[in-house]
């Protein structure tokens, strides 16, 4: 009886030891887990930044490209004519 009694408090202490290890493992995956949120979180911001940059730099390309069409065409207009 005792031999019996000795074996399931071994197997008790047992799975406290892998119940506390899993519960170790669990808190380092949530920490992780936390860090990979955050870093997430610092990416979409700097991708929101990077399209906000982009759309300027559209913006100031089409004005550009339009001055030098309107440019283009002052100095076509300045040409005399070929006969």
């Amino acid at each position: 009886m005792n031999d019996k009694l000795d074996l399931i408090l071994e197997g008790i202490k047992e799975l406290q030891q892998i119940t506390r290890a899993i519960h170790d493992r669990q808190e380092e995956t949530d920490a992780k887990l936390e860090a990979l949120a955050m870093e997430v979180h610092k990416l979409h911001g700097e991708v929101a930044s990077v399209k906000e940059d982009t759309k300027r730099i559209h913006k100031r390309l089409d004005y550009q490209i339009l001055r030098i069409a309107r440019t283009e065409e002052e100095i076509h207009l300045l040409k005399p004519e070929k006969q």
